[in-house]
């Protein structure tokens, strides 16, 4: 099991430096077509933030791993322990209760752009709106890894 999630922890990290990097090259595409074009290429706005949608989805499982989101740390230390250990696992069930409720309306929706075109581009929307599922999964995978180490919640 622990492979699986160094292998998914690999493949969001590469996701995110592979997007992130194609975003940038777009950017600078439609940089270059706005000074030195007669006309800058259309298809460079809708690429741009696919690219840049794709980034935070890779991203931001891993941002719940590195636990780089706000927490109120300096207000849970004033508690005891058991209270502390009471707060994390309450606040971990209520992420992954409404993390599971994103990622299933996030497949309904990209189930949803399985049938609408992309403007500029042409291609399915499917392809834009799997970026929000993605988001879902990667969070959640790195939730389900990062589970309090207790299996029963703590005693009242």
């Amino acid at each position: 099991m622990m492979t699986f999630f160094k292998l998914f922890r690999k493949g969001m990290k590469w996701g995110t430096i592979i997007s992130t990097l194609l975003f940038i090259a777009i950017t600078l595409i439609q940089i270059y077509g706005r000074f030195f074009m007669t006309k800058a290429p259309s298809w460079t706005e809708e690429a741009a933030r696919v690219a840049f949608i794709y980034a935070i989805a890779f991203a931001a499982g891993l941002a719940v791993r590195g636990t780089y989101y706000v927490d109120f740390g300096f207000l849970v230390e004033k508690f005891s322990t058991r209270t502390q250990n009471m707060i994390k696992f309450f606040i971990w069930t209520m992420t992954t209760v409404f993390v599971l409720i994103f990622t299933y309306h996030a497949i309904d929706f990209l189930l949803m752009g399985t049938i609408e075109k992309s403007p500029s581009l042409k291609y399915r929307m499917a392809i834009s709106f799997s970026g929000i599922a993605i988001m879902g999964l990667s969070i959640l995978v790195q939730l389900i890894y990062e589970k309090p180490k207790s299996n029963k919640p703590p005693k009242i």
